[in-house]
């Protein structure tokens, strides 16, 4: 005789059909206590909602202790067992020096666990900064984690036996686009902490972010520096240092956090009357108040042309002396934006450049860094690429990158190279450099009209 089912050839007895054939005790309902999967799912349905290629934000707020601690505690872990490389650290420089500002002003110092955890707030802080006076510091060891957070292939497959991975690796991306976009807004509220802003270059993990707490303590003893973290040992390291601490408490909200930390201010320091002073960027370092004009023998020299006498001769001396001079120049510019700390910049080796195709890959490479601020004040807003779209979604092409071809192309490739070199040589190069310069920017504009 079969089982009971309605799909049996003698079907269903009456008293069958009344019967509740799959019967056990009735379970309560589980409280959300399988805080993983309620993180995964709301990230899933975000993703779901907006797919990943669109490049949005989003920013789940994680409200629950057992979540936190979750994320938290997967991190350390992770920390413990990983350095992870400097692959990144071109986000890090994007900020140019810190205004100095006068009144209670905070620095904020962001640790991993928190940016994930609470993206949310941290953006809310970052909006109302300006009536807090709020300063918000991105360490350079967390943007090293946060990449290798969205990039390690081995977190999906290898856990720790509580979380895969994947989840967090989600939120480290969405973590990472945000300060992107912070930085290359240009914010005065978020800032990466620069190579140089730091008290020990060898620290990693806890200790690097640490580190830095401890630098920003020391260079404004004035300033409320505290540290915005979820992981319970940094946090006992940094109390036990003077330095003060946020930590994930239920019904936190930035603007709670923000009063509590405006008030602490003035509490120990008294109000203080707001003042903005911008610190002029560190591009005049070699200019001389004194000309010394290049000899009359050099600008002879180079107004001769005569040896030239086809269009591929002219053509080929201009492409290669204005690159000798932009390879020269670019380099100028390197070593006056990060001095001693350039031979640990990632992505910037002199002998890798060697072509104008390599010094307009480097402009773009570096122009949040280093050459945006050269360009500020530039008439008709000339940049040294084409742009297309904006903000995050801004595409940079160099352009005039190869030996020109007829004369109407060479004529363009001097007025937009000569029109670069005038923009740099007057922020970096001293006044001899400069009029050098313009006697061979008419040497090769002479050139260009020859043919």
């Amino acid at each position: 005789m079969s089982l009971p089912s309605r799909y049996a050839p003698e079907g269903l007895s009456e008293e069958d059909q009344l019967k509740v054939i799959t019967s056990g005790e009735i379970k309560p309902r589980k409280p959300i206590d399988y805080k993983l999967r309620t993180i995964d799912d709301r990230v899933q349905s975000a993703l779901h909602t907006h797919p990943n290629t669109s490049e949005d934000i989003e920013m789940i707020p994680i409200e629950d202790g057992k979540e936190v601690d979750v994320i938290s505690e997967y991190i350390e872990y992770l920390r413990g067992n990983s350095v992870y490389e400097d692959k990144n650290e071109m986000v890090i420089e994007e900020s140019p020096e810190f205004e100095i500002v006068g009144g209670n002003i905070s620095f904020l110092v962001l640790d991993t666990n928190f940016l994930i955890s609470h993206l949310n707030i941290v953006d809310t802080l970052k909006n109302i900064a300006s009536e807090y006076g709020l300063k918000l510091i991105i360490p350079v060891y967390v943007v090293q984690e946060l990449d290798g957070l969205k990039n390690s292939n081995r977190l999906h497959n290898n856990s720790n036996g509580k979380f895969t991975g994947e989840t967090v690796s989600q939120l480290a991306i969405w973590a990472n686009r945000w300060i992107y976009q912070a930085l290359a807004d240009s914010s005065a509220v978020v800032k990466g902490q620069k190579l140089s802003q730091r008290i020990s270059k060898d620290l990693v993990k806890d200790d690097a972010i640490f580190d830095c707490c401890l630098y920003f303590k020391k260079t404004y003893p004035q300033s409320l520096v505290i540290l915005l973290s979820n992981d319970k040992n940094l946090c006992a390291k940094a109390l036990s240092n003077d330095v003060l601490t946020v930590s994930f408490r239920e019904n936190m909200s930035g603007r709670l956090i923000a009063n509590t930390i405006y008030e602490e201010n003035v509490e120990r320091f008294g109000k203080l009357q707001t003042k903005v002073e911008p610190v002029a960027p560190k591009i005049q370092n070699h200019v001389s108040s004194e000309v010394v004009e290049p000899s009359n023998e050099w600008v002879e020299k180079t107004q001769q042309i005569d040896e030239l006498t086809t269009f591929e001769q002219v053509s080929e001396k201009v492409y290669n002396e204005i690159q000798m001079i932009l390879l020269a120049a670019l380099d100028h510019c390197m070593v006056a934006e990060y001095g001693d700390d350039l031979d640990l910049i990632r992505g910037y080796d002199k002998n890798s450049v060697t072509t104008i195709e390599d010094c307009a890959e480097l402009i773009i490479r570096f122009w949040m860094t280093v050459f945006s601020q050269y360009f500020d004040a530039t008439p008709g807003n000339f940049v040294p690429f084409r742009e297309t779209g904006k903000g995050r979604n801004s595409r940079k092409t160099p352009i005039h990158i190869y030996q020109p071809e007829d004369s109407n192309e060479l004529r363009k490739f001097v007025t937009f190279w000569t029109t670069v070199l005038t923009v740099i040589y007057d922020a970096v190069m001293d006044s001899t450099q400069q009029a050098a310069l313009k006697w061979l920017i008419a040497r090769w504009n002479k050139m260009a009209d020859t043919v």
